[in-house]
C-alpha cells in the first residue's frame, strides 16, 4: 500500500472528516483559568530574588526586637524587684526568684521557686497598733481537703464580733480559697462558749471531716474560748451525716509541724498538718518531732519547706524558749522567700508546741524578714495574714 502523499488540500479534507470536539468549560471557568495564569505570571516577575529573604527576615526581627524589649524589661524589672509584705503593714510578699546560683551548689537549700508569690506571712504581736486588734478565721482550699487559717489585723471588739466581720468582708476566692462552713451559721457566745447554730443540712460529708480543726482554729486563739456549743435551728445539737448528733465540742489546736500550701491563686500560705483534719491525739507529741516530719512531702498539696534530711540541733533552755542549730551546710539567704518561708514555719511550728521564744543559731544571717536573726524571736501570734489593698 503506496503511502498517503499529503498536501495542504488533502490535510485540510481529513481534518474536516475527524469527529467535532468541543470544549466542555464554560466561558467563565474559562476566563477564571486565563485571569489566574497572567496574575501568576506577575507575581513570579515581581518575587523578591532569594538572597534577599535573610535580609527582610533579619530586618523584621530588629523591628520587633524595638517594640516589645522596652515593655519585657520593664516587667522583668518588676518581677525581679521583692515585694516583700511589712510585717506592721501586714501585706503579703510578692515577688519571683531566681534559679540556684552556681555558688549555692554542694550547699543544703530549698529550691527556689519560678512563680511569682503572694505570700502572707505571719502576724508579729509587736505590729498591732495599740488601738487595733486581731482575728483568726478558718477558711477551706477549693477542694474542701484543707483547713486555711487566715489572720486579718481589726478594729478591737469582742472576739465572736470580730470574727462575723471578716466572714461578711473577706472574699476568699481572691485568695484561691472557698467559703468558710460558718458563713452558714448564727454565731454567738455566752462567756467561754462560742455557739454555733446551723441550719439543717448545712453542712455537707467534705466539710464535716475539718470542722473540728476549722472551729477550733477560728475561736482557740489566745485561750479566750474554752468550747463550741453546736444548735441546729436553734435546738441544741446538730445532727451531722457521718458524725451523728453532736452537742459540743471541745478548742483545742495541737502542736504540728507546719507546711507550704500554694493556692490557685499563686497565694502561699503556711499551714499545719492538723489542718488536713486528723486527729489531735495523732499530732507529733514533741516538738522535736514535729521539726523531723518538716522535710516529707504531705497529702493535700502540702510542701515541705525544711531540706530534705537536714539534721537540726533542738535544745531547750526552758518551758517557753528552744534554741535551734542549723547545720554548716545549709546556706540561707535574705532575698529568698522560702527560706523566710522556712523560718516562719519553724516559729509557728514552735509557737503551737507552746514556745514563746526561738533562737536560731548558725544562721550566717544578721536578719531575715523582720527577724534579727542573732536575737531571739518573739511575739510570732497569727499565721497568714490578708492585708486588704
Amino acid at each position: 500500500m503506496e503511502p498517503i502523499k499529503w498536501n495542504d488540500d488533502k490535510l485540510e479534507q481529513h481534518l474536516k472528516n475527524l469527529p467535532p470536539i468541543k470544549d466542555r468549560q464554560s466561558k467563565q471557568e474559562l476566563f477564571l483559568k486565563v485571569q489566574a495564569k497572567i496574575e501568576y505570571k506577575e507575581y513570579k516577575g515581581k518575587r523578591l530574588p532569594t538572597w534577599s529573604l535573610p535580609a527582610l527576615a533579619t530586618a523584621c526581627a530588629l523591628v520587633l526586637f524595638g517594640m516589645f524589649v522596652p515593655d519585657l524589661m520593664k516587667n522583668g524589672g518588676q518581677m525581679e524587684s521583692a515585694k516583700m509584705s511589712k510585717h506592721d503593714g501586714g501585706t503579703e510578699a510578692k515577688l519571683i526568684q531566681d534559679s540556684a546560683s552556681d555558688d549555692d551548689q554542694g550547699t543544703v537549700g530549698i529550691m527556689k521557686t519560678e512563680t511569682p508569690v503572694a505570700y502572707h506571712v505571719p502576724l508579729l504581736k509587736k505590729d498591732i497598733e495599740s488601738n487595733k486588734d486581731w482575728v483568726t478565721v478558718g477558711y477551706l482550699d477549693e477542694q474542701a481537703q484543707l483547713v486555711i487559717p487566715v489572720s486579718f489585723m481589726t478594729d478591737k471588739d469582742y472576739y465572736v464580733e470580730k470574727v462575723k466581720e471578716q466572714l461578711g468582708k473577706f472574699k476568699p476566692n481572691d485568695a484561691g480559697l472557698a467559703d468558710s462552713p460558718l458563713v452558714k451559721a448564727k454565731i454567738t457566745e455566752e462567756e467561754e462558749t462560742v455557739i454555733v447554730d446551723l441550719p439543717a443540712g448545712s453542712i455537707n460529708e467534705s466539710e464535716e471531716p475539718l470542722l473540728q480543726a476549722l472551729i477550733s482554729m477560728t475561736f482557740a486563739n489566745e485561750g479566750q474560748k474554752a468550747k463550741v456549743e453546736f444548735r441546729m435551728n436553734g435546738e441544741k445539737g446538730y445532727e451531722f451525716p457521718r458524725f451523728g448528733t453532736v452537742s459540743e465540742l471541745p478548742l483545742n489546736v495541737p502542736g504540728a509541724p507546719h507546711y507550704r500550701y500554694d493556692a490557685s491563686t499563686t497565694d502561699a500560705f503556711i499551714v499545719s498538718l492538723f489542718s488536713t483534719g486528723q486527729e489531735a491525739d495523732s499530732m507529733p507529741k514533741e516538738f522535736e518531732d514535729a521539726l523531723e516530719m518538716m522535710d516529707d512531702e504531705q497529702e493535700r498539696g502540702l510542701k515541705p519547706l525544711l531540706p530534705e534530711d537536714i539534721q537540726l540541733e533542738v535544745k531547750e533552755i526552758t518551758k517557753d524558749y528552744v534554741e535551734i542549730t542549723f547545720p554548716d551546710s545549709l546556706l540561707l539567704s535574705a532575698e529568698n522567700i522560702e527560706d523566710q518561708m522556712m523560718i516562719d514555719a519553724i516559729l509557728l511550728t514552735a509557737e503551737s508546741y507552746g514556745y514563746e521564744s526561738v533562737k536560731f543559731n548558725n544562721a550566717k544571717l544578721d536578719s531575715m524578714g523582720p527577724y534579727q536573726m542573732d536575737k531571739p524571736i518573739e511575739g510570732v501570734i497569727g499565721t497568714n495574714l490578708y492585708h486588704y489593698q
